[in-house]
């Protein structure tokens, strides 16, 4: 027993290699090209995580070692009551989220606090290049969509609803569910590729690499319009020049990027008036791309006896003039979502697709007009909205618990910054891609019940990382 133990704990007991395996399957799941590929993958992947949560509780007890978990603990009890509370309308849904909450706050959050610094790093880069790796095969093959003008539909795992795919209504969705997620990973990515030359030495081939993903990235970022990518893009870079008030993040940076301080300043300023005013001016060049490559290609198909001048084509670059995107009407579902937390405002509801999973006749008692309606059922459960999100899902109770361990960690965190001896380069950077996340939360949801979320992954593993590196002393 005691030689099987040590195996179970770096394979099915691993959740370093679940958290890898976990994020693989839930990118393919963005991406409705791999045609529900991951549709089995996701069960084992959700049976497994729910091994590893039984297993941490009453073995491992990690999650019990991190600081201000007991808040979690309050949160966790909280949505016990909402599953009881709503049990004739979600009680399957409710409980399938408390299961995902469990995995992401019991399996994914807490550290390991056996491993190492040193091994804790290795792990993340791992995790990092992981992520890198796909998103950037994935960017790739959304622009050669959009080079060649491809676009198609694909069934989803909901009936009836359809994937758009390519380049189509003026946007590159690409091999994403959404512009607006393609463009969220690709930040990511780029953030993730930069954490990883902060904590370590990396050859010269990868950061060949990480810099050929930051221009593909660009250029996907770019092509998909995502007005909410441009605005957490920008809040990162004004973030992070602000941090160079800090002269022991300055330091830290120049000791590990080889690039002098005020050429790195430029760069950030370039990005920054970039994104805040020059995408437009890209969109107008990159749209003569395609044109142009398939104008080429008729002249070279045309008989040459032809001299009929070729039509003129043109390619447009910009969010769809009517109302068929979701991002449209984020105020008409955030109107109807706050209507529908009225009844129920302690404890929420345990699942916000209402029409999708219940035949809503409860929600006969609120009053909606059509149009709160319809916005709910266009939202398929996504409230757009990261705070309104946890508290129609949990109510206020578990809101103001989860609420609270995000301003706890994040003070304790930005405390030890400024009054500690730290790798201020490395905790500068992870509380601010942290920060941007809580921006992007205010026009999406991501962090939590929103089922297989990756940039939830993400922020919640970098979340228990830098609090076992730099308040475990604290436990």
């Amino acid at each position: 027993m005691n030689r099987i133990v040590p195996v179970l704990e770096k394979s099915l007991l691993s959740r370093d290699a679940f958290r890898v395996i976990n994020l693989i399957i839930c990118l393919l799941y963005f991406m409705p090209s791999t045609f529900n590929v991951t549709n089995i993958p996701m069960k084992i992947a959700f049976a497994w995580g729910g091994i590893i949560v039984l297993y941490e509780v009453f073995i491992k007890k990690n999650f019990f070692k991190m600081r201000f978990s007991w808040l979690l603990i309050g949160a966790m009890i909280s949505f016990i009551l909402t599953i009881i509370i709503n049990r004739e309308n979600f009680l399957i849904p409710s409980i399938y989220n408390f299961g995902y909450l469990l995995i992401t706050l019991i399996v994914i959050f807490p550290a390991d606090f056996s491993q190492s610094e040193e091994e804790k790093k290795k792990k993340m880069v791992y995790f990092n290049n992981v992520f890198i790796i796909i998103i950037f095969l994935a960017a790739l093959i959304s622009i050669y969509q959009f080079i060649f003008l491809i676009s198609y539909h694909v069934p989803t795992g909901t009936p009836g609803l359809l994937a758009r795919q390519g380049f189509i209504e003026h946007r590159l969705f690409g091999v994403y569910t959404s512009p607006n997620v393609g463009a969220m990973f690709g930040y990511t990515s780029i953030i993730l590729s930069l954490i990883s030359v902060l904590i370590s030495k990396i050859t010269k081939t990868i950061r060949v690499f990480y810099m050929m993903n930051f221009i593909v990235q660009i250029f996907y970022i770019t092509l998909s319009s995502s007005r909410g990518a441009q605005v957490v893009i920008c809040s990162f870079l004004v973030l992070f020049l602000l941090l160079f008030a800090n002269s022991k993040f300055r330091k830290s940076i120049r000791e590990v990027l080889p690039v002098k301080i005020k050429w790195m300043v430029s760069i950030l300023l370039v990005l920054l008036v970039y994104f805040s005013f020059g995408t437009n001016y890209a969109k107008d060049f990159l749209a003569t791309i395609p044109v142009s490559i398939d104008r080429k290609v008729e002249v070279i198909e045309s008989n040459e006896s032809d001299k009929t001048p070729l039509p003129e084509k043109e390619v447009i670059l910009q969010h769809s003039s009517d109302n068929s995107e979701i991002s449209a009407g984020r105020f008409t579902i955030w109107k109807a979502a706050l209507k529908v937390i009225r009844p129920t405002l302690l404890f929420g509801y345990g699942e916000t697709d209402f029409y999708g999973n219940s035949d809503a006749k409860f929600l006969k008692k609120v009053d909606l007009d059509t149009t709160d309606v319809n916005e709910l059922k266009r939202a398929h459960g996504n409230m757009h909205n990261g705070f309104l999100q946890v508290l129609v899902s949990s109510g206020i109770i578990a809101f103001i618990c989860i609420y609270a361990f995000y301003v706890l960690n994040i003070f304790s965190l930005l405390k030890t910054f400024f009054r500690s001896k730290v790798n201020y380069a490395f905790l500068g950077i992870v509380l601010i891609f942290i920060l941007s996340i809580f921006i992007d939360e205010m026009v999406e949801a991501h962090v939590l019940f929103n089922k297989r979320d990756v940039i939830s992954i993400v922020f919640w593993y970098y979340l228990g990382s830098i609090s076992y590196l730099y308040l475990k002393k604290e436990n």
